[in-house]
Order: C-alpha cells, then structure tokens, then sequence
C-alpha cells in the first residue's frame, strides 16, 4: 500500500523530479506518501510526518478534490497526534470516494488512536476486503484485535483472528523496523492461546533485537513457567530484572515459580520484594499466603488472603484459599457465617455487567462457599436451605436450592449405595425408587450389582418378610410375590442405569432387552427410549398399540425421548468423501469444508457470504443448516446458493480456515 523498498533511493528521486516539475501533482503526491512511510514504518517519526503533511497539502493547494492527497494529509496528522485536524481532511475523501483501502486504513488509525476500537476494527476489516495482499492492514487489523481481546477478557475468538492476520502480515513482509514489534506480537498471542512452543520461537528470535531484548526475557520467563520449566522461567526472570530491577511483576512470577519448587522461603522474599516496589500486587500477596500455607503457618496465610481481598475484593484465587483452609481447619462456623453475609446483601448491591460486577462477584464467592460445604457432606443442607430465604433474588435462589437438592441426593446416594452391595437382602420397590431418584449419585457398578436378585434370594426373603408360611402352597404364593417384587425393582434400577446416559448403561440395556423375558424386555426398551434409540422406541410403540394403550404410550414416551441431537459443526478430513452443499467443490477441490447436520460449505462460499452479508440475508422462517439455530437464537441467518448458515456457524468456519493456516505457518516457520 505504501512504497518501502529501496525507500532511501526512492525519496532522492522523487525529490530530484519534484524540483524538476513542481507543479506535476502526482509526483509531489509519490513524494508525500513516501515521507509518509517513512514516518510511520520506518522510524522516521513526527518530523517525516510533517514533511508528508506540507508536500500533501501543496497538492491540495492545486488540486482541492485529489483524494489520494486528502488521506495523506489526513494520515500524517493522525501520525502526528492530531486527530480532530486529520478527521476533516477523512471526511472529505470519504465523500468523493468511500471504496478505498488507504481510506479505511487511515480510519482505523483514527478511531484506534481515539481509543474506539469498536469503529476502527470496522474501518480496518473494509481495508483488508480491499487490499488483502497489504501487510499494513494485516498489522494494523492484528493489534487491534489484540487490544479488543484485552478489553473483553475471555475473548478467544478474537485471539485468534488477531493471531492470524499477524501470521498475514509477517507472511506478507513487513519492514525491518516493524519486525521486532510484530514478533512481540506473534509471541504475545501464542502465550494467550497455550501456543507455548511457538511463541518460544517468537521470543527467541526478539531476543537478537537489542531494543526488545528485555521484553523477550521477560515472556521467555511466561513461557518457560507455563511449560513446567520452573528452573528455566527463574534464570530469565534474573537475567531480566539485570536491566530492570524494580519491576514487581517479575519479582511476583518468580516467587510463584520458587512456589512450585517447594522452595518457600525464596518464594517468600521474592514475594516481599515484589511487595515493596508495589504493596498492591495481587499476584505477590496471594503467592505469600500459598507460600505460609505450605510451610504449616494457616494463621499467617488468612491474614494475607484477607489484606489482599481487602485492595482487590474480586481476586477470586484468594477468596478460594481463604474458604479452603477454612474448611480445612474445621471452621464450619464461618463458611456458614460467610454464605449467610454474601446472600444476605446481594439484593443491595447494584446491579451492573462484568467480571468486576459487584454481583458477579458476590455469585462467585456464592459458588465457592457452596463447593466447600458441600464437601462437608449433607450436614449443611439445613444452612443452605436457611440462607434462601435471605435474599429475594430467584436466580441465587434457585442456586442455593439447587445446592441443597444436591446435598441431599448425594446423602440419598451413599445409603443407596450400601444397600445396594447387597440386593439379595434389600431388594424392593422402596430402595429401587430411591435409587432411580439419585441415580446421578450412585456409580454405575453399583447399581449395576443391585440387579443380582438369584432364586435362593427370593426364598429367604419370602420367609424374612412374611414369616414361615403354614403350608407348601402358602409358602410358592410368598415366593412368587417376592419374585413379582424383584421383577418390578430390577425394571426401577435398568431405568436408574438409563438415566445416567453413558456407554457402558445402553450396551447393558441392549443386552437385557434382547436376553430378558419379555416384560423386563418392555423395562430395557423403556431404558433405550431415554437413549433416543429409534428400535426401542418403535418395538414400545408397536406393543403399545397391540394392547390399545397407543396414545397414552406415545405421550409418555415425548416426555423421556431426548430432542434429536444436534451434530455441531467441523472442519472435514482430508480422507473424507464431502462436496460443498452450495457450489458442489470436493475436498479435492476446496482446501476447507466445514460440515454440520444437514450441509457442507467450502472455503470459497464460506468468505462469500462474509462479504455479502448484508445482501445475504435469509428469510425469518430460516434455520442454519449447520447448527440448526433459527433468526432468534443467534444475531442473523444468511443464505448463499439455497444453503442457510447462521452468524455463528459463519465466524466458527472463518475461524476454522485462519486456525489451520496458522498452524501451518507455525509449524514451519
């Protein structure tokens, strides 16, 4: 987009041929932009700027309506800092012409300088529609996805996109003096992806930079941590903090990594180190009280968890210790204590949006506290059950309900379970319908052993349950009623296996139903329904209607059938027989398909839809063809040579395309 090669030569000549026809605007306007990435790519600074202004504006002096002078003008102010002077030479370029990559380049840099990524991220996707052969906008675009992923934390998605247009832009050549910040980049968004291998690469390679070479020790030392080399993360921490001793962060990290080599006192003064330079550092305070806890000091650590919550009420790390070593300690009295005051003033505290939301924080420690009651085991349902009603809040009601319902199925489940190991002796309808309401609970084994019921069984229960019968005809009627009793506890537990849904419970199922005698059969059947198997459902179905219950079965069986599975949508192998439901490409043919549940669409469609999304749009009766989700359950649905894929599906294939390109860009980089 702009001129870079031989970029010294380049400008002598412009300027010869400038002197020679001052009055030619296009070579004067050559001139100004080559000044222009002179000061913007390579090192030049404000003062090319400025030269690239005055060149621009002697154009416009000529020529009023010369779009290409007003975007350089234009541009070399935002380089400037002066965005309010830049905006009006923009807004009149983009009234005489709207469809221009440098245009849109230069808006994003606006809006970006502005802080409003939201626009400039607009701006910079056009420019890269209209020049994607141009690393200025790859680089461009990729920084700024950076930056809008730091300020909507959790944003993988925009990770990614970022990664992949700066893989773009380094593919793509960019000039030496914006290699070394692009590496740093690169590494940076390998680090925030769990690329750790890769952006070792990336930071070796910065570590040649002398200007950098600190920067690359620094996240050498994030890698090497996060890849378990605790020995390797503290030498470049040390060489690091040669350059620059009074950063608390390294200090900070290197007490976590003296942590992790159970080298506690190290970890200690690394960690008082850290605070001294900033007592505010939540890594450092919250590594200390990890640091006293291993070393046997409980009371010295709660009192550093609590100083730390005290400067930052949602670090969630120190609020989790602080509860867990509670519990450890056998203080019930204060978790209960803590679950009463968080529910108690959650309906105070104002209602807002993120993580730092006072009520979402207060949910989190909620959450926490509930997770170590209920480790205590069932003695804390009548606490939690107290503490809903201190809040009006449905949502953290039901939280709270839920929480106790839990409790008490797991109480249920563990005397269940020992009944079960002996179902000779306790089988019955009673402890069968008990099982079948905590089958979560129980491990499958169990309740698989709970179906043992042998003949000798129903013998000695006929005569433990109802006494010595006065005569041989008496004594067959108990037996066949403790059969009859077995039967329908065997039919509850093959139901309790079902509703655990796993592997292991529908091959049982499968075998029962083929093997059982035919009423057990109907049990295992009913057990396969949970499944969804369509034979179970039909043989139940067709038996239903043999004995005139047809209605009333089909109505019970909508209640247990599970809606039809949605398959989501993948990326399809390169052994794999597909073709693209909109243009008939074969995996031959296209070197990405993306399939769903009911349509494949190549890469090719994939980023024609992207373009014309607005020209796009589907009817309001239309679903994804891929996930299945209609025009309310995501932000818009478009349809491309009659196949339907939703927004979603849309940025998951686009993100499919950029992940495999730049995996094969780091794999041989």
């Amino acid at each position: 987009m702009f001129p870079h090669k031989k970029l010294d030569w380049l400008t002598s000549r412009l300027e010869e041929q400038v002197q020679s026809a001052p009055d030619d605007p296009e070579l004067r306007h050559e001139l100004s932009r080559a000044y222009l990435s002179r000061g913007l790519y390579h090192g030049g600074g404000e003062s090319w700027c400025n030269r690239s202004l005055a060149q621009a504006r002697k154009v416009l002096g000529v020529d009023p309506a010369h779009v290409g002078a007003l975007i350089t003008a234009g541009t070399a102010l935002i380089g400037m800092g002066r965005s309010d002077a830049a905006r009006r030479y923009l807004d009149e370029a983009t009234r005489l012409d709207n469809e221009r990559a440098d245009l849109h380049l230069a808006q994003g840099a606006l809006y970006r300088s502005e802080g409003d990524r939201h626009l400039a991220l607009k701006h910079l996707e056009s420019a890269c529609r209209l020049a994607p052969q141009s690393w200025e906008v790859h680089l461009y675009l990729g920084r700024v996805l950076s930056e809008r992923a730091r300020e909507l934390p959790g944003s993988r998605r925009l990770v990614e996109r970022a990664q992949y247009h700066l893989v773009q832009a380094l593919k793509l050549g960019p000039s030496q003096d914006l290699s070394a910040p692009l590496l740093r980049d690169l590494g940076l968004s390998c680090l925030e992806t769990g690329r750790y291998r890769e952006a070792e690469k990336f930071f070796l390679r910065l570590r040649e930079h002398e200007r950098y070479r600190h920067v690359a020790r620094y996240h050498l030392g994030m890698v090497a941590y996060h890849l378990g080399k605790y020995n390797n993360a503290i030498q470049h921490f040390r060489q690091y903090l040669q350059d620059r001793p009074d950063d608390p962060r390294v200090h900070a990290r290197m007490g976590m990594a003296y942590l992790q080599l159970t080298e506690h006192r190290r970890s200690r003064e690394a960690c008082n180190q850290a605070l001294m330079l900033d007592p505010s550092n939540k890594l450092a305070r919250y590594t200390l009280g990890c640091s006293l806890l291993e070393e046997g000091s409980p009371a010295e650590a709660l009192r550093v968890f609590k100083e730390a919550l005290q400067e930052h009420p949602d670090h969630m790390e120190a609020y989790l210790e602080l509860a867990r070593t509670r519990r450890l300690a056998g203080d019930v009295g204060w978790l209960v204590q803590a679950l009463g005051t968080e529910v108690k003033h959650y309906d105070r505290l104002p209602p807002g949006s993120g993580p730092a939301d006072p009520r979402t924080i207060t949910r989190k420690r909620v959450s926490m506290l509930l997770e170590q009651l209920r480790s205590l085991g069932p003695s804390s349902t009548a606490d939690i059950l107290r503490s809903i009603d201190m809040v009006q809040d449905e949502g953290l009601r039901f939280q709270l309900f839920e929480a106790s319902c839990a409790l008490s199925t797991s109480a249920i489940a563990d005397d269940v379970a020992i009944s079960l190991k002996e179902p000779g002796r306790s089988f019955g309808l009673p402890l069968a319908r008990q099982a079948l309401s905590a089958a979560a609970g129980i491990p499958e084994p169990v309740l698989t052993k709970g179906l043992a019921v042998e003949e000798e069984d129903l013998k000695r229960a006929a005569i433990d349950r109802s006494g010595p019968a006065p005569d041989v005809q008496r004594h067959r009627a108990n037996v066949e009623r403790m059969r009859n009793e077995a039967r329908a506890y065997q039919a509850l537990l093959l139901l309790a296996i079902a509703a655990r849904r796993s592997r292991s419970g529908r091959k049982l199922l499968e075998d029962w139903a083929s093997t059982a005698d035919p009423e057990l059969a109907v049990a295992a059947q009913s057990g396969l329904a949970m499944y969804g198997d369509p034979k179970a459902i039909a043989e139940l179905q067709a038996r239903a209607d043999v004995c005139h219950a047809g209605p009333r079965v089909r109505m019970l069986l909508q209640g247990i059938v599970p809606p039809r599975a949605k398959v989501p949508p993948r990326a399809v192998g390169d052994q794999e027989e597909a073709h693209c439901s909109c243009c008939g490409r074969t995996s031959r043919d296209a070197s990405h398909l993306m399939a769903g549940s009911d349509a494949v669409i190549c890469e090719v469609c994939v980023v024609e839809v992207g373009r014309k999304r607005r020209s796009a749009q589907a009817p309001d009766e239309a679903c994804c063809g891929f996930c299945g989700k209609n025009q309310l359950e995501t932000k818009a649905v478009y349809r491309h040579q009659g196949v339907d894929i939703c927004s979603d599906c849309l940025e998951l294939s686009l993100g499919l395309m950029e992940r495999e390109e730049v995996d094969k860009f780091l794999a041989t980089w």
